[in-house]
Order: structure tokens, then C-alpha cells, then sequence
């Protein structure tokens, strides 16, 4: 019951990132501008479309009903959060 309602905060969480990625694919995001660069808008745009399909996977997950299926959410999420802070990163050069 406990990793249900962690889980639940955890999905309510990437839906919140995915919908504030979404909001500033055509602006301003944290110190980078957006609007200036083509690619980073493209980053921002897919990250937040993979964020809720990980999102839509980790609820249908949810309530399967085994516990240890829910890594999949977590590991899927960890690994789009590293691959767009790389991505990030790299633009910067």
C-alpha cells in the first residue's frame, strides 16, 4: 500500500514536469532561452511527450498489482531525466 501512494506522488510528479516542460518549449527555461534556439525547444517538446508516456505506462503499471513491475516507471523516468540533463549539458557547447 505505501509503494502505491509513493508511486502515485512519483507518477503526479513526472505529469507536473512533463505539463511544465510542455508550457516552456517556446519561452524561457531556467536560464536558457528557448525561443533563440530550435534545438533546445526539440529537446524540451520530447522530453515532455516521453515523460507522459512514462507517465500513462507507470499508472497502467500501478495497478497490475506487482510491486516490483513499478521499477520499470522508475527506471524509465531516471533514464529520460539523465538523457534530457545530457542533452542539456551539451548544448551549452
Amino acid at each position: 500500500m505505501v509503494i502505491k501512494v509513493v508511486m502515485i506522488i512519483f507518477i503526479f510528479l513526472l505529469l507536473l514536469t512533463s505539463w511544465y516542460l510542455w508550457h516552456r518549449r517556446n519561452g524561457h527555461f531556467l536560464i536558457f532561452d528557448v525561443g533563440g534556439d530550435p534545438r533546445l525547444s526539440n529537446i524540451l517538446k520530447w522530453t515532455s511527450i516521453a515523460l507522459l508516456i512514462e507517465s500513462v505506462i507507470g499508472i497502467i503499471i500501478l495497478f497490475m498489482g506487482n510491486k516490483y513491475l513499478n521499477l520499470i516507471t522508475l527506471f524509465l523516468a531516471s533514464l529520460t531525466i539523465l538523457v534530457f540533463g545530457l542533452s542539456i549539458t551539451g548544448n551549452k557547447e
